[in-house]
């Protein structure tokens, strides 16, 4: 898509070597490429020592927004990318909302958990507080708690954020 003869950047997802997510995320910044990898410190614990590490919140995937046609080949060369990810044949594009409520989640440091099964889709749902306020989301249940779902259906992965059911609408 051009719009005023500039090509419009979306974001795709690509599918990295195991583990090596930061080094292609900086090589990748390292070629100007604009590119998203969400990180959340965990506390580790080895035999003689604690320590905090920041870990790939979706191992194994990296975000990029480029223009595919002129880009895509660059990515793809990087070392350690394995492949796009894609649905039916065609680089899955992720909306840039969905980018954009993973960073805000990530800035304010709020407590989420990270699920790949593939959830039963409950009751949609919109927040109408609180710092997802205007989000979109699904119900889950879990241990009788309520939680919602925002789903990156590209990586079969979700976002389950714990909020209270009274911030919620039905949509």
């Amino acid at each position: 898509m051009i719009v005023n003869n500039k090509p419009i950047k979306k974001w795709y997802v690509i599918y990295c070597k195991s583990r090596h997510e930061k080094k292609i995320y900086d090589n990748l910044i390292e070629q100007r490429i604009d590119a998203f990898l969400p990180l959340q410190k965990t506390l580790k614990q080895w035999s003689d020592r604690k320590k905090w590490v920041e870990e790939p919140i979706f191992r194994s995937y990296l975000f990029v927004n480029i223009v595919y046609k002129k880009e895509y080949l660059n990515v793809l060369k990087t070392y350690g990318v394995v492949y796009f990810v894609k649905i039916e044949n065609q680089a899955s594009v992720i909306p840039e909302q969905q980018i954009n409520d993973i960073k805000l989640i990530l800035k304010l440091n709020i407590d989420f958990d990270i699920s790949c099964e593939k959830l039963k889709k409950g009751s949609k749902v919109k927040l109408k507080h609180g710092p997802f306020a205007g989000m979109n989301g699904n119900i889950v249940k879990y241990h009788g708690k309520k939680r919602v779902q925002i789903e990156i259906d590209a990586i079969g992965q979700s976002l389950l954020v714990e909020v209270p059911t009274t911030y919620l609408d039905a949509i």
